[in-house]
């Protein structure tokens, strides 16, 4: 008989359905080899549709296939039959009597938690109302513990469907982070693109410098030939006049000292090389992070200023001219009607006498009269898309680009290209009834 239990006791987890704690009803195997009920089954995958995960082993699969079992339906069967006859047999064969008394065990006592036989409340110890008969204590007990069976499949069910939740999230995540890669991997090829193109309009401006300065060059050498043959002819003549009579050499030098006194040398156009510049904008979405991360509110020292710098009373301004280096600053302009913004070049003024001089040469971009100029040589109208509230002002004096973008979204919108000899001032203007201009590092 223990023989029997003991085989019963290894088989019987294997004849327990994993979702409902009890034996296998019409059991069904699938992919991944585990068995349940197959009603279990079905419920576990009611509401899913294109992945199926196995309630034991979370194994993922495509397809609801299952298959059914009847051999092991038939074990089951069996095996509960043993199991209930062994049951009896053993209750019965269990059935034990009080040592003291030697009855068999038929009541229980609840103050101590133990069996007695009927002659126990007799005695000292076990005495009170709190003796009741086993069967039905036994059956308050059972039913309790059913209730507990059912706590736990309700809790089994929550956690279930806790993972379920878990994986529809991850395949969410999953798809969020794909979207994100194709969202890069299209800003990149763009950003690509633009710089193809930004590199191929270089090389064209760079070919057209090359053409301008052969094109000089021809011009100064046909420039030196011409006075190279004019320098020749008056030699020529002065040679022919040189053998001729006094009277003819008399009659002729007052006309050739007048060619000789008018005779210059040509006019040569400098060979400059202006370097080509490209539209990049001066700040990235990496720099923006770390510099809107990392930024702190900062004054500065007049006592440690340079003398040729001016610290104001806020401590936070300073003016300072602009002849070398890279430099970038934002003008918030808001709704203003007319403004103006950019670099001046400053020309020392004999006539001057306050601290500022008179502007000699300015590159702004401007709002008049409700358009967008570009203002350098000559105005250049300006088709925007959006109205700026803030212009962003980029200047690289060694490479002579001036260069202009709206600071909401860094979009570039006009810059000049000129090889600046000069000190640069930054430079503003607005209607004396508009609201000040706010100037900052901008929004980067």
């Amino acid at each position: 008989m223990e023989e029997v239990s003991a085989v019963l006791a290894k088989m019987h987890p294997e004849l327990i359905c994993p979702v409902c704690l009890d034996y296998l009803d019409n059991p069904i195997t699938i992919d991944c080899s585990h068995n349940f009920c197959a009603s279990c089954i079905r419920t576990s995958w009611k509401d899913l549709q294109d992945r199926f995960p196995c309630p034991v082993c979370r194994r993922a699969l495509q397809e609801m296939r299952v298959s059914g079992n009847a051999q092991l339906g038939r074990l089951v069967d069996l095996v509960k039959l043993l199991h209930s006859s062994g049951s009896r047999e053993m209750a019965q064969a269990e059935e034990h009597r009080c040592e003291e008394h030697r009855q068999v065990v038929s009541l229980f006592c609840e103050d101590y938690q133990e069996p007695v036989c009927p002659l126990c409340p007799q005695g000292p110890v076990h005495q009170g109302p709190n003796i009741r008969p086993g069967e039905e204590v036994a059956h308050q007990y059972r039913q309790r513990l059913g209730g507990f069976i059912e706590s736990l499949k309700s809790q089994r069910a929550t956690v279930e469907k806790l993972l379920v939740i878990q994986e529809k999230k991850l395949l969410q995540l999953r798809e969020e982070v794909r979207m994100h890669n194709s969202q890069l991997a299209s800003e990149f090829e763009q950003l690509t693109q633009f710089v193809e193109r930004e590199q191929e309009a270089a090389l064209c401006r760079l070919a057209k410098e090359d053409k301008r300065l052969q094109q000089q060059l021809r011009a100064n050498l046909e420039a030196y030939w011409d006075h190279i043959w004019a320098l020749k002819d008056l030699r020529r003549e002065v040679a022919e006049w040189s053998v001729m009579s006094k009277e003819m050499v008399l009659m002729g030098v007052r006309g050739l000292q007048k060619r000789w006194a008018g005779l210059q040398s040509p006019v040569m156009q400098p060979l400059l090389f202006r370097p080509v510049a490209y539209s990049l904008p001066p700040l990235c979405s990496a720099l923006s992070s770390i510099i809107w991360r990392f930024r702190e509110r900062i004054s500065m020292d007049p006592y440690m200023a340079h003398p040729s710098l001016r610290v104001f009373q806020d401590l936070m301004s300073v003016t300072c001219g602009f002849a070398s280096g890279r430099h970038y600053w934002a003008v918030q302009v808001g709704a203003k009607p007319k403004w103006a913004v950019g670099v001046c070049s400053v020309a020392p003024s004999a006539q001057a006498t306050g601290p500022l001089a008179s502007p000699k040469r300015c590159w702004t971009l401007q709002l008049q009269d409700g358009d967008y100029l570009a203002l350098g040589a000559g105005p250049v109208p300006l088709a925007l898309r959006d109205q700026p509230a803030a212009i962003g002002v980029y200047l690289d004096w060694e490479l002579g680009q001036l260069s202009f973008y709206n600071a909401a979204d860094r979009s570039h919108l006009h810059s000049f290209t000129e090889p600046f000899a000069q000190e640069l001032k930054p430079y503003f203007l607005l209607r004396p009834d508009c609201a000040p201009l706010s100037v900052g590092v901008g929004r980067v």
